[in-house]
């Protein structure tokens, strides 16, 4: 990606609003590329050394399977998204880019690293799920979810990254168990020896029901330092109005939030056979309160007693070492990954105490030390030897290990007497694994691959509660009968541990993989799969001594069939793509509540089968115009019945945050207006009904949203600047993306798919 060679190192400004409101600049900027009959594909600048953007049917090379690839001749279902692409779009965050991934959809969370991404209808609730997910996060070959305790879940700003992939299906062989339903990688870009440059970048935006406006800031550097050692550093700050009112204390857009995210790279060429890469990444946050309302229509809450404040910090170290040889590359990979989750959000309305003016809080902290290190060898070319069953295979196996020490503490109290109950718990998760995945072509026209991985994965669990002293607790009657019994017979109690939970989980596991692919040429090629998946078992807190909630839940899996045809007509002007799957799931991991409604656990309970096709189409027309269209029909539900903690589940049951029906177009033009290069989108996205949970207490409707950009650059002058104006959902759908309920309150939780934004930026480049 010669983007990144965009020599830049810029000068700091400072963008102001035009005299015109942004939601109006950015109608009056969107049909310019329509107007603009004669404009011609952008040619570089002849001193600009820059290389002119690309069309969207770029080859894009991709690592999802360990070994470089181009994204057509992998045998999968993967979707890749270059880092200059989704910056055109607007796209800085992992909701804004799976709505362009047919068949994945995603909840939006109570905090920026809480989101809930589910892929092909694999999925038992839309709310933030505490413990493990259905989907895996990796930076690079990192993995960002922990085993157990789930702590943040980086949503990480895509700025300056070579792609992000999302792997469909579960990717069991190669990335073990976080990964049931699927992947998404973030692939950040190497430090460049060839030369330096830089880039500075600023934006404001204007969001509808807020009344401040967002600020974004951007840098990227990289730096030759001398033959054999090159750096890259990344940074992005970003500040966000809220757009939910407390009508308790009347303020507004509480639930505003910052983000700042870091990134270093240093590469080391020992030898022209062995090179040296560190990666280091810092991604912290703050909300200042949640993003809940408690009413459907307008986005208020009325029962808040205490600020929900939400924080986090996730630092990745890798250190990657690759010895090439002439027919195989060795790589070597140590890394650790660090999570603070510090929280404290307001139960009033979990146990029912806010209807009597009274505040309940809990106090959560999260930790967690996770390292990791892999080993692999990675073919170059086929192997060679006299024996046919040995001769004309490409290869990836190695060896894999990782250690997860986690650590919870809970305090719940009220604002009447501190801290009532206190958790403690540790989890200390492992897992050793062995994995191989081959391929070799069978004749002109076949390809057989074969993969497998063999693991042994142990979970380890120490959690206690403990009832903290208390003198008197007012008005304990009329609490009482709104409190569970435990903390209501609290008035009588003196401090001690109400029980403490000690145990130990570990199972074996082999996930294998097939795929068989027919290439009758370039233009056309038809692939099957069959790949199974498999989950982390874990380990449940249960702060409130409910006898029904187990310590351990177990692990689940997925067998995933897919068919699949890749065509390219009139010498790749037109792509056309469409895949068919069927997943089998069964022991699901599903997440329930315990007595007083506030707290979760997971238990395994039944199955699943969705079953689904995806398409996508990327056609190039004359005049620099180009099209997107993808589009995904999923029939995902249970096969057993179940008795949700909200409402029994018959068999046949939708399974929630699914919809069936899924789609986007994005009309794209590329030319020259003057001496500006122009890329401009408009983009929609559909997304049909879809429910809550399992028991479909809310029915969430369509959802639909229309996108714009346009990015002016100017090669001729100075830094090439280039001035960026994007909007989201620019009719401003303002829907509940998740609807939550309070069993003992009656009431509800609801948090919304973000209102309309409309951003204007700027940014130079130097060299």
């Amino acid at each position: 990606m010669k983007r990144n060679k965009k020599h830049l190192i810029a000068v700091s400004m400072k963008p102001s609003l035009p005299c015109i409101p942004l939601s109006l600049a950015i109608i009056f900027a969107m049909p310019l590329p329509l107007l603009a009959q004669n404009a011609v594909d952008p040619e570089p600048a002849s001193n600009s050394t820059r290389k002119p953007r690309t069309t969207i049917l770029e080859e894009v090379i991709v690592s999802a399977t360990k070994r470089d690839a181009d994204l057509r001749d992998i045998p999968l279902s993967i979707d890749a998204f270059t880092g200059e692409s989704l910056r055109d779009i607007g796209a800085a965050n992992i909701e804004s880019i799976a709505r362009f991934s047919p068949g994945v959809s995603v909840s939006p969370g109570l905090d920026p690293e809480a989101a809930q991404v589910i892929i092909r209808g694999v999925s038992t609730d839309t709310f933030f799920t505490f413990f493990t997910r259905t989907f895996g996060m990796f930076y690079e070959d990192v993995s960002m979810v922990n085993p157990s305790i789930l702590g943040p879940q980086p949503n990480i700003d895509p700025y300056d990254m070579k792609t992000v992939e999302i792997l469909k299906g579960p990717q069991g062989t190669l990335f073990g168990g976080s990964a049931l339903a699927g992947a998404i990688r973030y692939v950040p870009n190497k430090p460049d020896f060839e030369e330096a440059y830089g880039q500075l970048a600023a934006a404001t935006t204007e969001h509808a029901r807020s009344d401040g406006m967002s600020h974004r800031y951007d840098v990227m550097a990289n730096v030759p330092l001398g033959e054999k050692f090159a750096a890259r550093v990344v940074a992005s700050k970003t500040a966000r109005p809220g757009y939910i009112k407390d009508l308790r204390s009347g303020r507004d857009d509480i639930n505003s939030s910052q983000s700042e995210q870091v990134r270093g790279l240093l590469s080391w060429r020992a030898t022209e056979s062995f090179t040296l890469n560190y990666s280091g990444i810092r991604r912290e946050t703050h909300q200042d309160d949640g993003a809940f309302a408690n009413t459907i229509g307008e986005p208020t809450h009325s029962q808040r007693f205490f600020p929900d404040e939400l924080d986090s910090r996730t630092d990745i170290h890798t250190l990657t070492a690759d010895w090439s040889f002439n027919s195989f590359d060795v790589v070597a990979i140590a890394a650790n990954m660090t999570k603070d989750y510090p929280q404290r959000l307001d139960y009033s309305q979990f146990f029912g105490t806010a209807t009597l003016g009274v505040g309940t809080y809990g106090d959560t902290f999260i930790n967690s030390d996770q390292p990791s290190a892999e080993l692999r060898i990675v073919s170059n070319e086929p192997t060679e030897s006299n024996w046919w069953i040995l001769n004309d295979w490409s290869y990836v196996a190695g060896l894999f290990y990782i250690y997860s020490d986690q650590f919870l503490a809970l305090n719940i109290g009220t604002e009447l007497t501190g801290d009532l109950l206190r958790l403690r718990g540790n989890v200390e998760a492992e897992e050793y694994a062995t994995f191989v995945d081959v391929t070799r072509g069978l004749g002109e026209h076949w390809e057989l691959g074969l993969g497998g991985r063999f693991f042994r994965q142990s979970t380890d669990a120490d959690i206690e509660t403990t009832l903290l002293p208390v003198a008197e607790l007012p008005l304990i009657g009329e609490i009482g009968s709104n409190l569970p019994p435990l903390l209501g017979s609290l008035g009588g109690l003196t401090q001690g541990s109400l029980g403490r939970d000690v145990g130990r989980v570990a199972e074996t596991v082999f996930n294998p993989k097939l795929t068989l692919k027919w290439a009758h040429s370039d233009s056309l090629s038809i692939f099957a799969s069959a790949v199974k998946g498999f989950r982390y078992a874990g380990a449940n807190q249960n702060p409130t001594r409910d006898p029904k909630v187990p310590l351990f839940f177990k692990s689940d899996n997925i067998w995933n069939y897919e068919l699949g045809m890749r065509t390219e007509w009139f010498e790749g002007a037109v792509q056309f793509d469409v895949t068919a799957f069927y997943l089998e799931w069964t022991d699901m991991q599903v997440q329930q509540r315990e007595y007083t409604g506030a707290f979760a656990y997971t238990t395994n309970v039944g199955g699943a089968e969705n079953t689904g096709v995806e398409f996508g189409l990327n056609t190039l027309l004359p005049g620099g115009f180009a099209i997107k269209l993808n589009g995904s029909y999923v029939d995902a539900h249970t096969t057993t019945f179940f008795d949700d903690f909200q409402g029994p589940a018959e068999a046949g049951t939708e399974l929630p945050g699914s919809p069936p029906v899924s789609g986007s177009i994005m009309v794209a033009w590329l030319g020259n207006l003057g001496p500006a290069e122009i890329v401009s989108t408009v983009n929609y996205t559909y997304q049909n009904r879809n429910y809550n949970n399992l028991a479909q207490t809310y029915e969430h409707p369509p959802m639909k949203l229309l996108g714009a950009s346009i990015n002016f650059r100017f090669p001729e002058l100075w830094g090439e600047p280039s001035i960026n104006l994007v909007g989201n959902n620019l009719t401003n759908e303002f829907e509940p993306g998740v609807v939550f309920d309070t069993p003992n309150t009656g009431g509800l939780l609801t948090i919304y798919n973000p209102p309309r934004s409309v951003s204007l930026g700027i940014e130079f480049n130097l060299h």
